[in-house]
């Protein structure tokens, strides 16, 4: 899962949005397909640019393309908590539909409970039997796994069991967070051929930028430098990067390609200044 923030300007209002929004746990806030009203609504949020376009057919676990079986539930060295917050979808309903509930308990080998969803304050309407995917951010891990409604209850509050899930699956989620920026840099390639670039996001580990195509493809390395600066303090950074993706940028800036690059064999000096840069960012918010 490659989490990174979106700028508000590319997310459309008032029309269907063509990915899902995350918070910086790593739970969806707006499901693909709902629309967005205002844009107080989008401070912070985040994308999976490694999401591939999602279908009925997308698989039982959705985007989590690289999640991996781990040991039962709850994982080794995992204590879920109660009320600790968790996601549904049903799956035999809309894909693209989250639901936030709250982790009650669970009985070993019998049962997990959970609280059930809410539509506008009211119990959603479900049915004994039918099938669910949860999933809980732990760290920096997102655990999932698939079970069915063993009963349905009212009192004291509305409440699920749900069958004791038979496996759990886990994918990491980026080591490093990322922060929008608006940076002026420059780059240039292998052959001799300089572009001005601007840094859009930016990570300890890499970046994402706009620039003319002639960079290179996926696969060629860049060098990337760029002015820092962090309360009175100031220095030029020299970044060797290698090309992740070339991809076309949005409409904003035409003629322009996005470029996702991996920094290679960063100094302890420039780590310490990238990821400097990221939280003052991330504390300030997007300045674009």
């Amino acid at each position: 899962m490659n989490l990174q923030p979106v700028p508000i300007a590319d997310i459309p209002l008032g029309k269907p949005l063509p990915w899902r929004l995350y918070d910086r746990n790593g739970y969806v806030v707006f499901a693909r397909g709902a629309m967005v009203e205002r844009r107080e609504q989008l401070e912070g949020l985040l994308r999976d640019m490694d999401a591939p376009p999602q279908t009925s057919e997308s698989g039982d676990f959705g985007e989590l393309q690289e999640a991996v079986p781990v040991s039962g539930f709850p994982p080794a060295g995992i204590k879920p908590q109660p009320g600790e917050r968790v996601q549904i979808r049903l799956l035999n309903r809309d894909l693209q539909v989250f639901y936030s509930v709250h982790l009650i308990g669970y009985i070993k080998n019998r049962s997990v409970l959970l609280t059930t969803p809410l539509v506008n304050g009211a119990p959603l309407i479900l049915a004994d039997g039918e099938q669910l995917e949860v999933r809980m951010v732990t760290g920096s891990n997102i655990y999932a796994f698939q079970a069915a409604i063993q009963r349905l209850c009212i009192s004291p509050t509305h409440y699920m069991h749900l069958d004791y899930p038979a496996e759990v699956r886990m994918q990491r989620l980026r080591k490093s967070p990322w922060a929008g920026v608006n940076l002026s840099a420059g780059a240039s390639n292998a052959q001799g051929v300089r572009e001005i670039a601007r840094l859009v996001n930016l990570s300890a580990d890499g970046a994402q930028l706009h620039a003319p195509a002639s960079l290179g493809e996926a696969g060629a390395t860049l060098q990337l430098a760029f002015d820092a600066t962090i309360d009175e303090l100031k220095t030029t950074l020299n970044l060797d990067a290698t090309i992740l993706h070339v991809r076309a940028a949005p409409q904003e800036v035409p003629g322009m390609s996005e470029y996702g690059v991996a920094f290679n064999h960063v100094s302890a000096a420039d780590a310490l200044w990238l990821k400097g840069l990221v939280y003052r960012h991330i504390a300030e918010g997007d300045p674009a």
